[in-house]
């Protein structure tokens, strides 16, 4: 697999991160991928790194940045976040209350594809159930 996978779903954009361990060497890249291809004029973007076994604080931190121009842009950023231990940290460090994370990027797509985060969605659960 190439370093990042572009996948257009309807109206979402789906980047998958290719390499198994995402550090300092993937961040700038994965910045100019969004660039080249005009990714942050898009409205809904997930960047799944499922696939990933190492993600260093560089990379998240260009995650993060990412985020910030894509949401001044009035647009949606999910991500798709591996489910391993090591992963924890960064839960743990906050990352999950900035960034709406999902164990999947069929779960992901299906939020975006509602317009709903994840708080919306638990209140219409919440309301349906009463």
């Amino acid at each position: 697999m190439d370093e990042f996978q572009i996948i257009h779903i309807d109206n979402i954009i789906v980047v998958k991160v290719g390499p198994v361990s995402s550090t300092l060497r993937s961040a700038q890249p994965l910045w100019e991928e969004f660039d080249k291809n005009n990714l942050f004029s898009h409205n809904k973007i997930i960047i799944d790194i499922s696939s990933c076994i190492h993600i260093d604080s560089t990379f998240m931190g260009m995650i993060v940045k990412i985020f910030k121009n894509v949401s001044g842009n009035n647009g949606q950023l999910k991500l798709v976040f591996p489910q391993l231990s090591s992963i924890d940290s960064f839960r743990i460090s906050g990352i999950t209350k900035v960034l709406e994370c999902f164990d999947s990027a069929e779960e992901a797509l299906a939020m975006l594809r509602l317009n709903l985060s994840v708080s919306e969605l638990a209140l219409k659960t919440e309301i349906s159930r009463n």
